[in-house]
């Protein structure tokens, strides 16, 4: 948007609606991009958990077996 059409628009609408359009634009842009900060941190978070689970899983499946060797020896 370059100043002269930013002073027209001024000069048809008026200031406070005008004033109240830019700080619109500016807080929607900022909570776009808070909104895809939280994304990226969310998909983090969910391999994050997977890989944990999985980690889980694999170490509860190899209990019981070192359970058995240590009965047997």
């Amino acid at each position: 948007m370059d100043l002269q059409s930013l002073v027209q628009l001024i000069g048809n609408v008026g200031f406070p609606i005008v004033l109240s359009l830019i700080l619109l634009q500016t807080i929607l842009v900022k909570f776009n991009k808070q909104m895809d900060g939280l994304d990226k941190r969310l998909a983090q978070l969910d391999k994050t958990m997977n890989l944990f689970v999985r980690t889980f899983h694999q170490s509860a499946s190899k209990t019981p077996k070192q359970l058995e060797k240590k009965d047997d020896g």
